[in-house]
This record gives structure tokens, C-alpha cells and sequence, in this order.
């Protein structure tokens, strides 16, 4: 049974830089899903490089990028309000769901 649980935002920059690291190379897909502008797929299979977070004081921004060796793709979600972190039954993480201030989720699926 999946387990997902909200991330306190002060937790936000210790907390995505340790996923970072222990997740860095593996596969994932970026899809954004707003009643504006309805679902979008930006990126399938793509491996992570990193997810950083500069907090309200230093720019409100919270960037995915993919990559192996260097970054080939990234998205830039400005004003994050919300992290959730989605979990198998082994403990693994298999999603991340951004939402900004407007209510538009960013969701990042990751592959087994």
C-alpha cells in the first residue's frame, strides 16, 4: 500500500538534497496537471540529476533537472507551496507532487 505524507517546508533543502543524492541516475517522468491548462507531459524516462530548492528569501524556486553527466532538461516551478512525497510498500520513493500557489501540481513519477 503506497504511503504519502507531506513534507514540512523548513525541511524542504536538507530534505531534497539527501533525494537528490540517494536517488541521483534514476529514471522518472515529469508531468503537470493544472485546471488552467489541463495535463501535461514534459518529460518521460528521463534520469534525475538533482532537485533543488532556493527558499522565499532566496528566489522561491524549486527546479527539477534531468541528466546523467550534466543537465539536459529542467523545470522551474516558481512559488512551491506543497511537497509530498509518495512511498511503495518497501519504503522506495515512487512520487514527488510539487503544487505551487495557483494550485497547479507538478507530479514526478518514478520508474521502478
Amino acid at each position: 500500500m503506497t504511503q504519502t505524507k507531506k513534507v514540512d517546508q523548513e525541511r524542504w533543502p536538507e530534505f531534497l538534497r539527501m533525494f537528490s543524492n540517494g536517488n541521483r541516475g534514476r529514471m522518472m517522468s515529469i508531468e503537470v496537471a493544472s485546471v488552467a491548462t489541463g495535463d501535461k507531459p514534459l518529460t518521460d524516462a528521463a534520469p534525475l540529476f538533482a532537485i533543488d530548492y532556493d527558499p522565499a528569501g532566496k528566489g522561491d524556486d524549486l527546479v527539477i533537472t534531468t541528466g546523467r553527466d550534466e543537465i539536459d532538461y529542467s523545470h522551474k516551478i516558481s512559488a512551491p507551496a506543497e511537497l509530498w512525497e509518495s512511498q511503495d510498500d518497501n519504503g522506495k520513493v515512487a512520487s514527488l507532487e510539487v503544487i505551487d500557489r495557483e494550485g497547479a501540481k507538478i507530479i514526478v513519477v518514478f520508474k521502478s
